[in-house]
Protein backbone atom coordinates (compact mmCIF):
# COMPACT_ATOMS: atom_id res chain seq x y z
CA UNK A 1 0.00 0.00 0.00
CA UNK A 2 1.34 3.43 -0.94
CA UNK A 3 0.33 6.91 0.19
CA UNK A 4 1.58 10.18 -1.28
CA UNK A 5 1.60 13.70 0.15
CA UNK A 6 3.24 16.75 -1.41
CA UNK A 7 4.67 19.38 0.93
CA UNK A 8 5.07 22.74 -0.75
CA UNK A 9 7.69 25.24 0.43
CA UNK A 10 7.76 28.13 -1.98
CA UNK A 11 8.48 26.57 -5.36
CA UNK A 12 10.05 23.50 -3.82
CA UNK A 13 7.97 20.31 -3.68
CA UNK A 14 8.98 17.67 -1.17
CA UNK A 15 7.17 14.44 -1.92
CA UNK A 16 6.33 12.14 0.98
CA UNK A 17 5.59 8.55 0.04
CA UNK A 18 4.50 6.03 2.64
CA UNK A 19 4.87 2.35 1.87
CA UNK A 20 3.11 0.09 4.35
CA UNK A 21 3.93 -3.56 4.78
CA UNK A 22 3.53 -6.09 7.54
CA UNK A 23 4.13 -4.12 10.71
CA UNK A 24 6.35 -1.71 8.84
CA UNK A 25 6.03 1.68 7.17
CA UNK A 26 8.71 3.28 5.03
CA UNK A 27 8.50 6.99 4.29
CA UNK A 28 10.45 8.55 1.44
CA UNK A 29 11.03 12.28 1.12
CA UNK A 30 11.99 13.41 -2.37
CA UNK A 31 14.89 15.86 -2.49
CA UNK A 32 18.35 16.17 -3.95
CA UNK A 33 20.28 15.64 -0.73
CA UNK A 34 20.31 12.49 1.38
CA UNK A 35 19.19 12.72 5.00
CA UNK A 36 18.20 9.84 7.23
CA UNK A 37 16.19 9.58 10.42
CA UNK A 38 13.86 7.01 11.92
CA UNK A 39 11.18 6.30 14.51
CA UNK A 40 9.23 3.28 15.68
CA UNK A 41 5.54 3.09 14.81
CA UNK A 42 4.02 -0.39 14.76
CA UNK A 43 7.43 -1.63 13.79
CA UNK A 44 10.08 0.62 12.30
CA UNK A 45 9.62 3.60 10.02
CA UNK A 46 12.59 4.86 8.01
CA UNK A 47 12.73 8.28 6.35
CA UNK A 48 14.99 8.63 3.30
CA UNK A 49 15.61 11.68 1.11
CA UNK A 50 16.31 10.81 -2.48
CA UNK A 51 16.51 12.45 -5.89
CA UNK A 52 14.76 10.03 -8.21
CA UNK A 53 11.07 10.38 -9.01
CA UNK A 54 8.96 7.31 -8.29
CA UNK A 55 5.96 6.49 -10.44
CA UNK A 56 3.55 5.30 -7.74
CA UNK A 57 -0.24 5.37 -7.74
CA UNK A 58 -1.54 7.12 -4.60
CA UNK A 59 -4.08 5.42 -2.35
CA UNK A 60 -6.82 7.00 -0.30
CA UNK A 61 -5.24 7.73 3.06
CA UNK A 62 -2.12 8.95 4.82
CA UNK A 63 -1.47 8.13 8.48
CA UNK A 64 -1.93 11.42 10.34
CA UNK A 65 0.62 10.65 13.07
CA UNK A 66 3.18 9.88 10.38
CA UNK A 67 2.43 13.24 8.82
CA UNK A 68 2.76 15.05 12.15
CA UNK A 69 6.13 13.46 12.85
CA UNK A 70 7.39 14.06 9.31
CA UNK A 71 6.37 17.70 9.62
CA UNK A 72 8.68 18.00 12.61
CA UNK A 73 11.50 16.25 10.80
CA UNK A 74 11.10 18.71 7.92
CA UNK A 75 11.52 21.64 10.26
CA UNK A 76 14.37 20.19 12.30
CA UNK A 77 16.37 18.36 9.65
CA UNK A 78 15.47 19.70 6.23
CA UNK A 79 14.93 23.28 7.28
CA UNK A 80 18.62 24.11 7.08
CA UNK A 81 18.82 22.78 3.51
CA UNK A 82 16.46 25.48 2.25
CA UNK A 83 15.69 29.03 3.15
CA UNK A 84 14.17 29.08 6.67
CA UNK A 85 10.95 27.06 6.81
CA UNK A 86 8.49 29.50 8.33
CA UNK A 87 5.40 27.95 6.77
CA UNK A 88 4.80 24.73 4.91
CA UNK A 89 1.74 24.45 2.69
CA UNK A 90 0.65 20.95 1.89
CA UNK A 91 -1.77 19.11 -0.33
CA UNK A 92 -2.85 15.51 -0.12
CA UNK A 93 -2.62 13.82 -3.51
CA UNK A 94 -4.69 10.88 -2.30
CA UNK A 95 -7.65 12.81 -0.86
CA UNK A 96 -8.39 14.29 2.54
CA UNK A 97 -7.39 12.37 5.61
CA UNK A 98 -10.56 11.44 7.51
CA UNK A 99 -11.54 14.29 9.78
CA UNK A 100 -8.57 16.42 8.75
CA UNK A 101 -8.22 18.61 5.70
CA UNK A 102 -4.54 19.26 5.06
CA UNK A 103 -5.20 20.96 1.73
CA UNK A 104 -3.50 24.34 1.80
CA UNK A 105 -3.00 24.08 5.56
CA UNK A 106 -0.37 26.25 7.21
CA UNK A 107 2.02 24.58 9.61
CA UNK A 108 3.86 26.80 12.06
CA UNK A 109 7.54 26.29 12.54
CA UNK A 110 8.38 23.77 15.27
CA UNK A 111 8.77 25.10 18.81
CA UNK A 112 10.88 23.59 21.52
CA UNK A 113 9.02 22.87 24.75
CA UNK A 114 9.41 25.68 27.27
CA UNK A 115 9.22 25.08 31.03
CA UNK A 116 7.01 27.59 32.81
CA UNK A 117 8.10 27.75 36.44
CA UNK A 118 7.77 31.35 37.68
CA UNK A 119 5.26 34.20 37.65
CA UNK A 120 7.06 36.25 35.00
CA UNK A 121 6.95 33.30 32.59
CA UNK A 122 3.27 32.77 33.41
CA UNK A 123 2.53 36.44 32.71
CA UNK A 124 4.33 36.25 29.37
CA UNK A 125 2.25 33.19 28.52
CA UNK A 126 -1.00 34.91 29.57
CA UNK A 127 -0.23 37.88 27.35
CA UNK A 128 -0.02 35.55 24.34
CA UNK A 129 -3.42 33.86 24.57
CA UNK A 130 -7.09 34.86 24.88
CA UNK A 131 -8.84 31.47 24.89
CA UNK A 132 -7.94 28.56 27.16
CA UNK A 133 -9.19 25.05 26.38
CA UNK A 134 -8.94 22.94 29.53
CA UNK A 135 -8.92 19.17 29.86
CA UNK A 136 -10.61 17.83 33.00
CA UNK A 137 -9.34 14.46 34.32
CA UNK A 138 -5.70 14.82 35.36
CA UNK A 139 -5.77 18.59 34.80
CA UNK A 140 -8.49 20.11 37.01
CA UNK A 141 -8.76 17.05 39.27
CA UNK A 142 -7.04 13.69 39.58
CA UNK A 143 -7.15 10.94 36.98
CA UNK A 144 -9.21 8.93 39.48
CA UNK A 145 -11.99 11.52 38.90
CA UNK A 146 -12.21 12.27 42.64
CA UNK A 147 -9.00 13.63 44.13
CA UNK A 148 -8.48 17.39 44.09
CA UNK A 149 -5.53 19.35 42.70
CA UNK A 150 -4.76 22.28 45.04
CA UNK A 151 -5.12 25.77 43.60
CA UNK A 152 -7.24 24.93 40.55
CA UNK A 153 -10.22 27.10 41.48
CA UNK A 154 -7.94 30.08 42.21
CA UNK A 155 -6.29 29.70 38.81
CA UNK A 156 -9.64 29.63 37.01
CA UNK A 157 -10.86 32.72 38.88
CA UNK A 158 -7.60 34.50 38.09
CA UNK A 159 -7.79 33.72 34.38
CA UNK A 160 -11.34 35.01 34.22
CA UNK A 161 -10.35 38.23 35.95
CA UNK A 162 -7.71 38.66 33.25
CA UNK A 163 -10.51 38.53 30.66
CA UNK A 164 -9.63 35.07 29.36
CA UNK A 165 -12.30 32.85 27.84
CA UNK A 166 -12.27 29.37 29.37
CA UNK A 167 -13.76 26.34 27.63
CA UNK A 168 -13.72 22.81 29.04
CA UNK A 169 -12.94 19.87 26.74
CA UNK A 170 -13.02 16.22 27.83
CA UNK A 171 -12.97 12.75 26.25
CA UNK A 172 -14.97 11.23 29.10
CA UNK A 173 -18.20 9.95 27.53
CA UNK A 174 -19.75 8.78 30.82
CA UNK A 175 -21.36 12.08 31.69
CA UNK A 176 -23.51 14.86 30.31
CA UNK A 177 -22.49 18.51 30.41
CA UNK A 178 -24.95 19.09 33.27
CA UNK A 179 -23.02 16.56 35.35
CA UNK A 180 -19.82 18.52 34.87
CA UNK A 181 -21.44 21.74 36.08
CA UNK A 182 -22.18 20.02 39.40
CA UNK A 183 -18.68 18.58 39.43
CA UNK A 184 -17.18 22.05 38.95
CA UNK A 185 -19.21 23.40 41.88
CA UNK A 186 -17.91 20.59 44.11
CA UNK A 187 -14.36 21.60 43.10
CA UNK A 188 -14.91 25.26 44.02
CA UNK A 189 -15.68 26.99 40.71
CA UNK A 190 -18.56 27.40 38.30
CA UNK A 191 -19.12 27.52 34.55
CA UNK A 192 -21.89 28.00 32.04
CA UNK A 193 -23.07 24.90 30.20
CA UNK A 194 -22.27 26.52 26.86
CA UNK A 195 -18.60 26.51 27.88
CA UNK A 196 -18.44 22.74 28.39
CA UNK A 197 -17.50 20.44 25.51
CA UNK A 198 -17.91 16.97 26.94
CA UNK A 199 -17.44 14.40 24.21
CA UNK A 200 -21.03 13.17 24.72
CA UNK A 201 -22.30 16.68 24.00
CA UNK A 202 -19.87 17.20 21.11
CA UNK A 203 -20.98 13.93 19.50
CA UNK A 204 -24.64 15.00 19.71
CA UNK A 205 -23.76 18.43 18.32
CA UNK A 206 -21.83 16.82 15.49
CA UNK A 207 -24.74 14.54 14.59
CA UNK A 208 -27.27 17.36 14.58
CA UNK A 209 -25.45 20.43 13.23
CA UNK A 210 -22.75 18.93 11.02
CA UNK A 211 -24.22 15.64 9.76
CA UNK A 212 -27.82 16.93 9.86
CA UNK A 213 -29.13 13.61 11.19
CA UNK A 214 -32.93 13.63 11.45
CA UNK A 215 -33.66 9.89 11.66
CA UNK A 216 -32.89 7.27 14.29
CA UNK A 217 -29.49 6.83 15.97
CA UNK A 218 -28.41 3.44 17.28
CA UNK A 219 -26.45 4.38 20.39
CA UNK A 220 -24.01 2.16 22.24
CA UNK A 221 -23.10 4.28 25.21
CA UNK A 222 -24.00 5.84 28.53
CA UNK A 223 -26.90 7.67 30.13
CA UNK A 224 -24.88 10.88 29.78
CA UNK A 225 -24.73 10.37 26.02
CA UNK A 226 -28.47 9.64 25.90
CA UNK A 227 -29.18 12.85 27.83
CA UNK A 228 -27.19 14.92 25.34
CA UNK A 229 -29.00 13.34 22.39
CA UNK A 230 -32.33 14.07 24.11
CA UNK A 231 -31.41 17.73 24.58
CA UNK A 232 -30.62 17.97 20.86
CA UNK A 233 -33.95 16.36 19.97
CA UNK A 234 -32.22 13.38 18.33
CA UNK A 235 -34.18 10.11 18.28
CA UNK A 236 -32.12 7.22 19.59
CA UNK A 237 -32.29 3.68 20.94
CA UNK A 238 -29.88 1.06 22.27
CA UNK A 239 -29.16 2.32 25.81
CA UNK A 240 -28.74 -0.46 28.35
CA UNK A 241 -28.73 -4.25 27.86
CA UNK A 242 -29.87 -5.55 24.49
CA UNK A 243 -33.38 -6.97 24.80
CA UNK A 244 -32.96 -9.84 22.35
CA UNK A 245 -31.78 -13.19 23.61
CA UNK A 246 -28.20 -14.25 23.01
CA UNK A 247 -27.70 -16.72 20.19
CA UNK A 248 -25.26 -17.66 17.44
CA UNK A 249 -27.92 -19.42 15.36
CA UNK A 250 -28.57 -17.64 12.08
CA UNK A 251 -32.33 -18.09 12.35
CA UNK A 252 -32.28 -16.42 15.79
CA UNK A 253 -30.08 -13.57 14.60
CA UNK A 254 -32.45 -12.86 11.72
CA UNK A 255 -35.40 -12.64 14.14
CA UNK A 256 -33.76 -9.92 16.23
CA UNK A 257 -35.29 -6.43 16.25
CA UNK A 258 -34.00 -4.01 13.62
CA UNK A 259 -35.41 -0.54 13.09
CA UNK A 260 -35.95 1.47 9.95
CA UNK A 261 -34.49 4.87 9.14
CA UNK A 262 -31.31 4.43 11.19
CA UNK A 263 -29.07 7.24 9.97
CA UNK A 264 -26.16 6.80 12.39
CA UNK A 265 -24.46 4.44 14.79
CA UNK A 266 -22.98 6.31 17.76
CA UNK A 267 -20.48 4.55 20.03
CA UNK A 268 -19.00 5.51 23.38
CA UNK A 269 -18.25 3.51 26.49
CA UNK A 270 -20.99 0.91 27.03
CA UNK A 271 -20.93 -1.25 30.16
CA UNK A 272 -23.67 -3.37 28.55
CA UNK A 273 -21.65 -4.09 25.43
CA UNK A 274 -22.61 -7.46 23.96
CA UNK A 275 -22.29 -9.68 20.87
CA UNK A 276 -25.83 -8.67 19.86
CA UNK A 277 -24.80 -5.04 19.77
CA UNK A 278 -21.83 -5.77 17.52
CA UNK A 279 -24.15 -7.69 15.20
CA UNK A 280 -26.73 -4.91 15.06
CA UNK A 281 -24.24 -2.04 14.72
CA UNK A 282 -22.34 -3.81 11.93
CA UNK A 283 -25.63 -4.58 10.18
CA UNK A 284 -26.82 -0.97 10.26
CA UNK A 285 -23.43 0.12 8.96
CA UNK A 286 -23.82 -2.04 5.87
CA UNK A 287 -25.81 0.95 4.60
CA UNK A 288 -23.15 3.30 3.24
CA UNK A 289 -25.39 6.27 4.07
CA UNK A 290 -25.45 5.34 7.77
CA UNK A 291 -22.85 7.41 9.64
CA UNK A 292 -20.42 5.70 12.03
CA UNK A 293 -19.57 8.13 14.83
CA UNK A 294 -17.46 7.42 17.92
CA UNK A 295 -16.80 9.54 20.99
CA UNK A 296 -13.12 8.65 21.36
CA UNK A 297 -10.72 5.88 20.43
CA UNK A 298 -7.36 6.76 21.97
CA UNK A 299 -8.15 5.02 25.28
CA UNK A 300 -8.03 1.26 24.59
CA UNK A 301 -7.59 -0.39 28.00
CA UNK A 302 -6.33 0.40 31.48
CA UNK A 303 -4.55 -1.82 33.98
CA UNK A 304 -6.59 -1.73 37.19
CA UNK A 305 -4.68 -4.36 39.21
CA UNK A 306 -1.97 -6.99 38.72
CA UNK A 307 -3.10 -9.26 35.86
CA UNK A 308 -6.33 -7.28 35.44
CA UNK A 309 -6.91 -5.18 32.31
CA UNK A 310 -10.14 -3.21 31.86
CA UNK A 311 -11.18 -2.63 28.22
CA UNK A 312 -12.22 0.96 27.53
CA UNK A 313 -13.99 2.78 24.72
CA UNK A 314 -11.41 2.28 21.99
CA UNK A 315 -11.44 -1.51 22.22
CA UNK A 316 -15.25 -1.61 21.92
CA UNK A 317 -15.16 0.63 18.86
CA UNK A 318 -12.47 -1.49 17.23
CA UNK A 319 -14.67 -4.59 17.41
CA UNK A 320 -17.53 -2.89 15.52
CA UNK A 321 -15.10 -1.31 13.06
CA UNK A 322 -13.63 -4.73 12.30
CA UNK A 323 -17.03 -6.40 11.90
CA UNK A 324 -18.48 -3.63 9.72
CA UNK A 325 -15.28 -2.88 7.77
CA UNK A 326 -16.02 0.78 8.45
CA UNK A 327 -13.82 3.41 10.09
CA UNK A 328 -15.62 5.73 12.51
CA UNK A 329 -15.68 9.49 12.46
CA UNK A 330 -14.14 10.10 15.89
CA UNK A 331 -15.24 13.24 17.73
CA UNK A 332 -12.90 13.17 20.72
CA UNK A 333 -9.27 14.13 21.13
CA UNK A 334 -6.78 13.85 19.44
CA UNK A 335 -9.04 13.98 16.37
CA UNK A 336 -10.03 17.38 15.06
CA UNK A 337 -13.83 17.14 15.10
CA UNK A 338 -13.97 18.35 18.72
CA UNK A 339 -12.25 21.56 17.65
CA UNK A 340 -14.69 21.89 14.75
CA UNK A 341 -17.49 21.79 17.34
CA UNK A 342 -15.76 24.51 19.38
CA UNK A 343 -15.28 26.70 16.32
CA UNK A 344 -18.86 26.09 15.20
CA UNK A 345 -20.11 27.43 18.52
CA UNK A 346 -17.42 30.09 19.02
CA UNK A 347 -16.44 31.19 15.48
CA UNK A 348 -14.71 34.30 16.81
CA UNK A 349 -12.02 32.14 18.46
CA UNK A 350 -8.55 32.87 17.06
CA UNK A 351 -6.52 29.62 16.92
CA UNK A 352 -3.28 31.61 17.05
CA UNK A 353 -4.31 32.97 20.46
CA UNK A 354 -5.78 29.72 21.79
CA UNK A 355 -3.99 27.47 24.28
CA UNK A 356 -4.87 23.90 25.22
CA UNK A 357 -3.99 22.73 28.74
CA UNK A 358 -3.96 19.01 29.47
CA UNK A 359 -2.14 16.11 31.09
CA UNK A 360 -2.08 13.58 28.22
CA UNK A 361 0.44 13.60 25.40
CA UNK A 362 -1.43 11.13 23.21
CA UNK A 363 -4.83 12.84 23.61
CA UNK A 364 -4.40 16.49 24.63
CA UNK A 365 -1.08 17.52 23.09
CA UNK A 366 -1.69 15.54 19.91
CA UNK A 367 -5.09 17.22 19.67
CA UNK A 368 -3.51 20.66 19.93
CA UNK A 369 -0.90 19.77 17.33
CA UNK A 370 -3.52 18.35 14.97
CA UNK A 371 -5.67 21.50 15.05
CA UNK A 372 -2.72 23.90 14.98
CA UNK A 373 -2.87 25.49 18.43
CA UNK A 374 -0.30 25.72 21.22
CA UNK A 375 -0.42 23.46 24.25
CA UNK A 376 0.65 23.13 27.88
CA UNK A 377 1.41 19.74 29.38
CA UNK A 378 0.66 19.74 33.11
CA UNK A 379 2.38 17.10 35.22
CA UNK A 380 -0.58 16.19 37.45
CA UNK A 381 -1.97 13.32 35.42
CA UNK A 382 -1.15 10.81 32.72
CA UNK A 383 2.34 11.87 31.61
CA UNK A 384 5.68 13.20 32.84
CA UNK A 385 8.62 14.84 31.07
CA UNK A 386 10.26 11.40 30.70
CA UNK A 387 7.40 10.35 28.42
CA UNK A 388 8.23 12.94 25.76
CA UNK A 389 10.74 10.62 24.12
CA UNK A 390 7.94 8.09 23.53
CA UNK A 391 5.69 10.62 21.76
CA UNK A 392 7.81 12.44 19.17
CA UNK A 393 4.64 13.57 17.38
CA UNK A 394 3.12 15.03 20.55
CA UNK A 395 5.59 17.65 21.74
CA UNK A 396 3.91 20.40 23.82
CA UNK A 397 4.66 24.09 23.49
CA UNK A 398 5.03 24.45 27.27
CA UNK A 399 5.21 22.29 30.36
CA UNK A 400 4.01 23.30 33.86
CA UNK A 401 3.95 21.44 37.17
CA UNK A 402 0.21 22.11 37.58
CA UNK A 403 -2.65 24.13 36.16
CA UNK A 404 -2.62 25.95 39.51
CA UNK A 405 0.55 27.72 38.35
CA UNK A 406 -1.65 30.04 36.26
CA UNK A 407 -2.62 31.84 39.47
CA UNK A 408 -0.31 34.80 40.11
CA UNK A 409 -0.63 36.10 43.71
Amino acid sequence: MYHILDLLEGKTVIRLIEKQGKGQANLYLENQQPVRCSRNIQGRATFVLFSSVLNITPSDRLHSSMFAYTRRILHKTIGNLYSPLNVIKCRNLSGNIAGINYGGANVSKIKETKSVTNSSQVKELLDSYDTFLLDLDGTLWGTDHYSTIPGVSKAIDFLRKQGKEILFVTNNSFHSNAHYLHKFQSMGFEAEEDHVFGVAYAAALYLKDMLNVTGQVYMLGTLGMANELDKMGIQHFGLGPDLDGSSLQVEDLLKMEFRENVEAVLMGFDKDFHYNKIFKAASYLMDAKCHFVATNDVEIAVKIAPNRMQPTTGSLIQSVAAASKRKPEVVGKPHTLMFDCVMDKYPQTDPKRTLFVGDSLKADVRFANNVGIDSVLVLTGANTMKDLKDYPDAIPSYVMPSFAEFFIP
